[in-house]
This record gives structure tokens, sequence and C-alpha cells, in this order.
């Protein structure tokens, strides 16, 4: 299926956003990568998932037409960047984001980097100070925050860099590595799945991240309408309905 622009049409109206010409509402474009279940897949042709929830919901919120563009993680930022897209969903601290001339909504999740296991090896890696003193052979995906974990907090494992988090767990279910730092996202979806009997997630996360939407420093506005309607979300219960129906364990939302 080519990357096309999957335009879905929401109630009306986002204060910050631009009006193409010849259009009654405004338009609110945000990248996603179909990466996988529980953020966003492709089922059938049809791409769902926990981001594109979000970004309906967003754009039902602030009364815009919403326009989801599918794209490879990488070109995420840059079209960001670029003002091809105005929001994306990512795990990016602030300096990293400041560095790119971007900044964070207000965090929708409170997540980090997780270990995924066999779960026979649960007696080796039940706490963190377990995994970060192991020798194992610890993998993890190339040009990851998990990359990053892995070479600064585990000095003693043997490192397997991976192209993706599906080679990563193929890997862990083959014996070829013994332990995978992923997102937490990752981990919950593998752990969630009721037909999993292999692999167990071990929930305890080893970095400190928040899952928000990023945009460009300039669009203050829209910044400032992404808050308020993330804030009536967590007031009402809303943003952990919206989680909670992709991540069927207990997460803390943003706050």
């Amino acid at each position: 299926m080519g990357r096309l622009p999957i335009i879905v049409r929401a109630v009306a109206l986002l204060l910050a956003c631009s009006v193409a010409s010849g259009e009654e509402l405004p338009s609110l474009r945000i990248g996603v990568t179909a990466g996988g279940a529980p953020m966003a897949f492709f089922d059938q042709h049809v791409l769902r998932g926990l981001e594109v929830d979000l970004a309906r919901a967003l754009a039902d919120a602030a009364d815009s037409e919403l326009q989801l563009q599918e794209m490879p993680r990488p070109r995420l930022i840059d079209a960001l960047r670029g003002g091809r897209i105005d929001l994306v969903l990512t795990t990016l601290p602030d300096t990293d984001l400041a560095a790119l001339g971007l900044v964070a909504s207000e965090p929708l999740l409170r997540t980090g980097q997780m270990a995924l296991i066999r779960a026979g090896d649960l007696p080796r890696f039940s706490r963190p100070v377990d995994i970060v003193t192991t020798s194992a052979r610890a993998g993890y995906q190339r040009g990851s925050a998990g990359a990053r974990f892995v070479q600064a907090q585990l000095p003693m494992a043997e490192r397997v860099p991976v192209d993706d988090a599906g080679e990563g767990i193929a890997a862990l279910r083959a014996g070829d590595i013994d332990i995978f730092i992923h997102d937490a996202t990752t981990v919950w979806a593998v752990a969630a799945d009721p037909a999993e009997q292999q692999l167990l997630g071990i929930f305890q996360p080893l970095t400190d991240e928040r899952l928000a939407w990023a945009l460009r420093a300039e669009d203050e506005p829209l910044r400032r309408n992404v808050d308020f309607v993330i804030r009536n979300w967590r007031d009402s219960g809303r943003l952990a309905r919206l989680i909670n129906r992709w991540i069927r364990i207990q997460v803390e939302v943003g706050g």
C-alpha cells in the first residue's frame, strides 16, 4: 500500500492551523509511522492504533479536518521541521527538541525503556539492577533510545544491535539474545497479547520518558490549544480511556 495521506474529517476548527484555499475547515496534519501495535499499524489496509485514536480525538476536540500522514519514522521530524506536518508523537527529551527548533506539548503518557525477556529467565532479570549488571546478550534497536540506554548503562552486556523491534523480538524468541530493550509501548503490546506464552515484560521503566506531541517552536498558539485539550482529557478521564483501549495494563498517564 502506498504511503498516502489518510484524510479523516472530524467536526471543525483548530485556531492555530492554517486553512487551505477553498476548504471550510482548517486542517491538522499529524505524522505517524505504522511501526506496529499498539501505537500505529495497518489492519486490512486501515491505519489503526493508539496514535491514530489520539490524533482523531484531538482533531475532534479542536474542530478540524485531520490529515494523517503515514511515513517512515526517520522522516517524521524532518517533515515537522519543514512544515509538511504540524504534530508528531515523540519521546525525545526537551533538550533534543530545543536543538531542533521544536517544543513538546504536555505529556500524554509517562513511559520509558523497558526489558522484554523469555518467561523462563524471570529469576535472572526480575529487578532493574539485574538488568544493568548483566553480562548476557542484550538486544536493542539501532539509533533508538534503547540503544543509548544499553550503551551507557549496560557496560558488561554483550550488545546485539537489530534493525527494528520485530527483529529484536524474533531474536529473543529464537534464543539469539537474552534480553531486548525497547520502548515501553512495545513491551506492553507483547505482554498484553493473551496468546503470548513465551515472552514476558519487566514493567519497571529503566528510563524516565514522556510521550508528547512535538511541534515547531513558532507554533505557540497551537501548543496552547493542544495543552488545553490534553488537560481536559486528563481531568475528565478520557485520556486514560483512550490509552486503556490499546494498552490493557496499568500505566501512568502524563501529568
